[in-house]
């Protein structure tokens, strides 16, 4: 089965061109902050998910032209970041790794992609998502 990239949305995040400004993992879970400028936006994870992987954009290369090519358009990955990714490769590749600890169709690869990189999250957990304007900030 082909992978399924779903723009995922469900704290009313503004579209922007988002870029990582944060990233924290420790005993209260993991944290990942994105600014555009406008806005900031808040990923939490109450936990340590089971796998993070973050790469340079260039690396991905292919998954970027694959995933563009599906959807026929050449801007997919514009002015959005937050993704759902179902029929995973990664969480095949967990439950294959985890000799079956894991099993694929209890985890949720979110995907963040920015200009800079892209960061896969599986988890067996939806995160806290929070989004504040910047001149709420000031």
């Amino acid at each position: 089965m082909q992978e399924n990239w779903i723009k995922w949305n469900p704290a009313k995040i503004p579209e922007g061109e988002f870029i990582v400004t944060d990233f924290v993992q420790n005993q209260d879970g993991t944290k990942f902050v994105l600014n555009d400028g406008n806005s900031i936006v808040e990923i939490l994870f109450d936990g340590i998910p089971p796998i993070i992987r973050i790469s340079v954009e260039g690396i991905r290369m292919r998954t970027w032209g694959e995933i563009q090519q599906k959807y026929n358009d050449k801007f997919f990955f514009r002015n959005w970041f937050l993704y759902k990714v179902e029929n995973s490769k990664l969480s095949k590749w967990a439950e294959e790794e985890s000799c079956g600890f894991y099993v694929s169709e209890q985890l949720t690869n979110y995907c963040i992609v920015t200009s800079e990189e892209i960061i896969d999250i599986l988890s067996t957990f939806e995160p806290k998502i929070f989004v504040k304007s910047m001149k709420s900030v000031e």
